[in-house]
């Protein structure tokens, strides 16, 4: 995966547009490429865009497909018509597959899904770089030293007439060389995903999609180098196994695809069990290395464009469920289902955001003896499309696949400190490992304190799982820095894991909130209650406060208590409110 420090070398001397009405995207993006490239304009309409490309050439120009002046369509026509091999890579946030083909579809370099990684567009960048530079190093040169040439002879016409038909020739090769250049994958001159496009052309066809698996793994121990050698070498084994109605193409870094015209039955299968067959068997050699290459193999059957992007999403499926397997797409698998479930709440919960949709509710947790509120635990609500409350567990998959799982944080951060400003109530938050990786907690909890004139001892936050299981010194020094600033911590979903409870002594935690799965049980197994009496026992002996959750029945809430369980929380002693008690 490149760096910036890898695309130096090669950018130097490039130039670059950025047009995104995304102003996130536009400042944050823009401001990255600019250390590297000789120059970066950036446009947040398509309107501004076309006056720079009036007045400008740029090398590699990034748009952004939801524009509202006019469609990606059109924006990239009007580009191409000002310059015909212009290097256009199109990002676009849309996820069905009737509105990704249209878009691949179109003359760009490449097509890259938001929200992406960094890598990924610094790989598409350099992929280009790559070309640009062979473009102009070789070609280029080459076809101005020629077009010098043919001015030349043109002025000694007459018994030159002969020359300046040769070079006219030698012209149109270089151009057509030029031209061939964008459907061809430098680093094996296979036909890349451009030339694909191409070779999708209706007929009834078989797409295999061939992804290698921890390809990551391979850079990261053999270095980019001995890695493309790796590629390279795969490239030419994968050809091998061609019969006469395929063709294989290099489509990014680590994947391939072998495209079958009209196929015999199971011909998809089969040539795609004996690949995967002799990589097991066979090494792949690169000078001096050997390296077994496994594969996530999709694959798609029937016409038209819609082939690669199912074939592709076969491929995440056969990922998914560990690789080293071949998966025919099925837009009803549960892989499937739960990917279009995933895309549902990524819609949903941008939408939430943008219309101050995200709600906080308050539930109750009480004192075992007494019965009063000990503090009140703010949970994450969204209102959907049709005005149903939905709860966070819904939607928390997703927001971390978006990036978003900090923003929920500081969301209810904030209205928590708003709503328990104008009283003297306890209350806790829920604190993921997303919003401790972004480093911002500390400070940002203590400017709430000091706006809301709220003491830290009043603020309990709960840490979840991932981070109750993730050992690094960074992550520490964050919470025992929350700790001595008077933040009180809680564990969550303490459970009898052995490693749980050396985490818990290492953290220091006050307060361990015992695994709602064992509380469900009690009505139903009684040997749930030695795990939740020894926990408890645990604790007392440690010198921490036990919270027992999913309180929902009055069987339950006696059997918690006379275990000797601290503070109680559930249905049973109050559901989450909108508005405090």
């Amino acid at each position: 995966m490149a760096e910036l420090k890898d695309l130096l070398p090669i950018t130097k001397a490039l130039s670059l547009l950025y047009i995104d009405e995304d102003q996130d995207y536009l400042s944050g993006i823009s401001g990255a490429l600019r250390k590297v490239f000789s120059k970066v304009d950036d446009a947040n309409d398509a309107t501004l865009a076309m006056g720079y490309l009036k007045i400008n050439n740029y090398d590699i120009i990034i748009v952004d497909s939801s524009s509202t002046i006019m469609s990606a369509e059109n924006l990239v026509k009007n580009i191409t018509s000002l310059y015909a091999h212009q290097e256009i890579i199109l990002t676009t946030d849309k996820t069905l597959a009737q509105e990704l083909l249209p878009l691949y579809s179109l003359n760009v370099s490449s097509v890259l899904k938001k929200p992406f990684k960094a890598s990924s567009l610094l790989d598409k960048i350099l992929e280009i770089a790559i070309k640009l530079n062979y473009n102009r190093n070789f070609l280029q040169p080459e076809l101005e030293k020629l077009n010098n040439d043919l001015l030349y002879e043109r002025k000694r016409i007459g018994r030159f007439m002969l020359n300046e038909k040769k070079l006219e020739e030698k012209i149109k090769e270089y151009n057509q060389n030029i031209s061939l250049s964008k459907n061809i994958y430098e680093l094996t001159r296979l036909p890349n995903k451009h030339a694909l496009q191409t070779a999708l052309d209706g007929k009834e066809q078989a797409l295999i999609y061939i992804n290698i698996d921890h390809f990551d793994f391979v850079n990261t121990i053999y270095g980019m180098g001995y890695a493309n050698k790796l590629l390279k070498a795969s490239a030419k084994q994968l050809a091998l196994f061609l019969p006469l109605n395929a063709e294989l193409f290099h489509i990014t870094a680590d994947e391939f695809v072998i495209l079958l015209d009209e196929p015999a039955t199971n011909q998809e299968k089969l040539l795609s069990e004996q690949i995967q067959a002799f990589f097991k068997e066979s090494a792949v050699e690169f000078d001096e290395y050997s390296h077994y290459v496994v594969f996530s193999i999709g694959i798609d059957k029937g016409e038209g464009k819609r082939l690669f992007v199912n074939a592709k999403a076969a491929s995440k499926e056969a990922r998914f469920y560990g690789g080293n397997n071949i998966v025919y797409y099925n837009s009803k698998s549960d892989y499937m289902l739960e990917q279009k479930e995933r895309f549902y709440w990524i819609r949903t919960l941008k939408k939430a955001f943008e219309e101050d949709k995200i709600f906080t509710y308050y539930q109750p947790i009480v004192s075992s003896q007494s019965g009063t509120i000990e503090h009140y635990e703010v949970l994450c609500r969204l209102i959907d499309e049709n005005n149903k409350l939905i709860d966070a567990k819904n939607f928390i998959e997703s927001a971390k696949l978006m990036g978003l799982a900090a923003q929920i944080t500081r969301t209810v951060i904030d209205k928590a400190f708003k709503a328990f400003k104008d009283n003297q109530h306890k209350f806790s938050i829920n604190i993921t490992m997303y919003d401790l990786h972004e480093n911002y907690l500390i400070d940002f909890l203590e400017y709430k304190c000091q706006r809301y004139n709220i003491d830290s001892s009043r603020v309990f936050l709960e840490i979840v799982e991932d981070i109750l299981l993730t050992k690094t010194e960074f992550i520490d020094q964050q919470i025992f820095a929350l700790q001595e600033a008077g933040y009180n911590v809680i564990i969550d979903d303490f459970s009898s894991d052995k490693s749980v409870y050396s985490r818990m002594f290492e953290l220091k935690a006050e307060y361990i909130k015992i695994d709602g799965s064992f509380i469900n049980k009690l009505a139903e197994d009684e040997s749930f209650k030695y795990v939740i009496k020894s926990i408890v026992d645990f604790a007392k002996n440690s010198g921490m406060k036990t919270i027992a959750e999913h309180i929902e029945s009055q069987e339950v809430h006696d059997i918690v208590k006379e275990l000797g369980v601290d503070y109680l929380q559930g249905y049973y002693m109050g559901k989450p409110a909108l508005n405090l008690e």
